[in-house]
């Protein structure tokens, strides 16, 4: 069979499909996209889940393992054959001349590991739970990717990070879609005095060179209020510069939409503004706002992270990925817990996710197109 005659039956067999059924059809061809999704389907699961998955709180401590290694889970044992999953535990060690600490494996410390156990108390929507989805069978603590100076989880926090991270992303993206839609729609749809007055504050808001400013303006929060408001006025921060652009990218496609027939032929029958703009030009600039928000977020994920790293952005006891890459500002910490670094791998994964994601939805809004 020819390639013309496969590509003439997959146009005859799309016919009687609609467009979202196209994209999806389309979309889940892409396999980059689709790998995609699915990491970000486990990311966002991490984060709402948090505390099931998280085998400790964000600030229980172990004061018994400062700045202890990562415990590797094991699943051969020491005689070669296959055993349940274990972790090593460490055995400290005093260096007599330099009087420093080290860490070695301790065969007598190791601990299997079962599924479904009781740990610290975690909520859920009003509810409380004290079970978690993997620890040891005798509750004896244990650290995947060790401690820190005050002897917390490094990987509890990193899971109950992913919440604070993506929380202050997807509510960045949505307040920055939300009114640029607005202003960009009501700009090229009206036009006149309304559209050069909105576009004059545009190109204000644009003028400003991004990472000063946002130093700038987080430099004014009050440091004594409390964590969640300072969350709020950061997320606020952070949409103040990030809606210009989707107004300015909307406004050019509404100008181009409302001289289309069927926008002209809903005038002439008397259609209001609202039903017009509702019915027919902001649907039709659906595509583009899903695909600008998927590229958004991963964005917003990265300067997150750099300023609260920075020390200027989500505060403790809040805890994000940033926050806990503050810990290693210094290679001196660096380089006595190189571990602490783990949250960078989470922020790549996101990151890559998200963007590979809108990759497969940009794609996959041309239906039409050849594969």
């Amino acid at each position: 069979m020819t390639d013309q005659t496969m590509n003439a039956e997959e146009v005859q067999a799309s016919n009687g499909l609609s467009y979202w059924q196209l994209v999806r059809r389309r979309f889940v061809r892409n396999r980059y996209g689709m790998v995609g999704l699915i990491a970000a389907m486990i990311v966002i699961i991490m984060a709402v889940f948090a505390g099931f998955i998280a085998p400790y709180g964000v600030e229980t401590k172990d004061r018994t393992a400062i700045y202890q290694p990562p415990q590797g889970i094991h699943i051969i044992a020491p005689d070669g054959g296959l055993t349940r999953p274990y972790v090593m535990g460490w055995g400290e060690e005093m260096d007599p001349v330099t009087y420093e600490i080290t860490f070695a494996p301790d065969p007598e410390l190791r601990r299997d590991l079962s599924l479904f156990v009781e740990g610290t108390e975690w909520t859920f929507l009003g509810l409380t739970f004290d079970t978690h989805l993997f620890g040891t069978a005798d509750g004896t603590p244990f650290h995947l990717l060790g401690t820190d100076s005050l002897g917390r989880d490094v990987f509890s926090r990193m899971v109950w990070g992913t919440r604070v991270t993506l929380l202050m992303g997807v509510l960045v993206t949505a307040a920055a879609l939300v009114i640029g839609t607005a202003v960009g729609v009501a700009s090229g749809y009206f036009g006149g005095t309304f559209d050069l007055i909105v576009q004059r504050i545009v190109e204000f808001v644009k003028s400003f060179p991004d990472l000063p400013l946002y130093l700038a303006l987080v430099a004014v929060l009050p440091r004594r209020a409390e964590p969640m408001t300072i969350f709020i006025m950061f997320a606020a921060i952070l949409v103040l510069l990030r809606w210009a652009d989707l107004s300015r990218e909307l406004r050019g496609k509404v100008i181009s939409i409302r001289t289309m027939d069927y926008v002209r032929a809903a005038e002439a029958v008397g259609a209001k503004d609202s039903r017009i703009l509702t019915r027919h030009i902001v649907p039709n600039t659906s595509s583009h706002m899903i695909v600008w928000a998927t590229y958004q977020l991963p964005e917003v994920i990265l300067l997150e992270s750099f300023l609260s790293f920075l020390g200027v952005g989500v505060q403790a006891p809040m805890v994000s990925w940033g926050t806990m890459l503050n810990q290693v500002r210094d290679f001196q910490s660096f380089a006595a817990a190189p571990w602490l670094m783990a949250p960078v791998g989470m922020i790549v994964i996101s990151v890559l996710a998200f963007n590979a994601f809108g990759d497969g939805m940009r794609d996959a809004m041309d239906p039409y197109s050849n594969d």
